[in-house]
């Protein structure tokens, strides 16, 4: 009869680890700031089993330091980016942790998104801090899946079915710290065989403390052209600020090594603009340099120009 420390030997026995370093340093200059300088040293850990190849888990942990000219001052900090354990099954799928859960299926705002929603402005609009949770995926069918997210302060569900011509998702969320709660949709396919890709998401908002509610939505469509240029389209509206946004994403491959993207986001009522052109060099497999800028032009109600124009380099380093 095994004993408990011969057991749990032989479950760390069966633990396959894997190991990567990356290093991202941003080094900036704007108005008011003056020169800044952001470095990350990100060390991710994943642990999986070789008996139990279901079970999983992962560790992503971060230090970063800041530099920033004016007012003089660094300062450092450590924290966990990722930090989960995982159980996939054949039709059930748990994970318990520090995670990013992802909610709609815009790619310059998601306003379904309660939990970690993009931010278009920031110097890396793909990095999310993510949050603690418990997360659940059960597969009602084989086309169809049930997923359930419970956070402190908030909740959300989403039933998805993946149709012929079309992913659609009916979407619940609840934000005890925002007192709003969310009735939305998520809608992803390709119109016909044109290789044109639709999206939308949106829902009725509910703000429990005014007890009123208003409609937010955006629709979206993206094409890739065959000479490597990527062209996206979104658009945004909110019936209760009656404000209209619109955006224009170009990313095109120069060639095997250079890339380069240009997002341009337009106030539709005010003409308050925002311009972010980046241009990408692959010095080696795992290294990326690319520099680029934040261009904001103010409309009435001074949404953009507000903010300071920015420029910046970013290198990124995978070991």
């Amino acid at each position: 009869m095994s004993t408990l420390p011969s057991l749990l030997t032989a479950l760390w026995l069966g633990v396959v680890p894997g190991l990567t370093l990356e290093n991202t340093n941003i080094l900036g200059y704007d108005e008011t700031r003056h020169w800044t300088d952001y470095n990350r040293v990100r060390a991710d850990l994943a642990l999986g089993h070789d008996r139990y190849d279901n079970l999983s888990a992962r560790l992503i942990v971060d230090n970063e330091s800041r530099y920033v000219e004016r007012p003089a001052g660094l300062t450092n900090k450590t924290l966990i980016h990722r930090g989960y354990l995982q159980y996939r099954g054949a039709t059930h799928l748990w994970t318990i942790g520090r995670q990013r859960v992802p909610l709609g299926v815009g790619r310059v705002w998601n306003p379904i998104d309660l939990f970690d929603p993009i931010d278009f402005q920031a110097r890396e609009p793909n990095e999310r801090r993510g949050i603690e949770a418990v997360h659940y995926e059960y597969a009602v069918a084989r086309l169809a899946n049930l997923d359930l997210t419970a956070a402190q302060g908030k909740m959300a569900a989403r039933l998805k079915g993946y149709l012929e011509v079309a992913d659609l998702a009916l979407v619940a969320v609840w934000d005890d710290d925002l007192d709003r709660d969310i009735i939305g949709w998520e809608l992803q396919g390709e119109i016909g065989r044109t290789g044109i890709e639709v999206r939308s998401e949106g829902g009725s908002f509910h703000d429990q403390l005014a007890d009123r509610r208003h409609t937010e939505l955006i629709v979206g469509a993206e094409y890739g052209l065959a000479n490597s240029l990527t062209i996206l389209g979104e658009y945004k509206y909110n019936d209760d600020s009656q404000l209209d946004y619109g955006a224009l994403q170009l990313s095109y491959q120069f060639s095997m090594l250079w890339s380069g993207q240009v997002l341009a986001v337009l106030n539709l009522d005010d003409h308050g603009s925002f311009i972010s052109p980046v241009v990408s060099y692959s010095a080696a497999d795992d290294m990326t340099v690319s520099g680029g800028a934040l261009i904001y032009h103010g409309g009435e109600e001074d949404e953009f120009g507000a903010q300071a124009d920015q420029l910046f380099v970013r290198l990124f380093i995978h070991f």
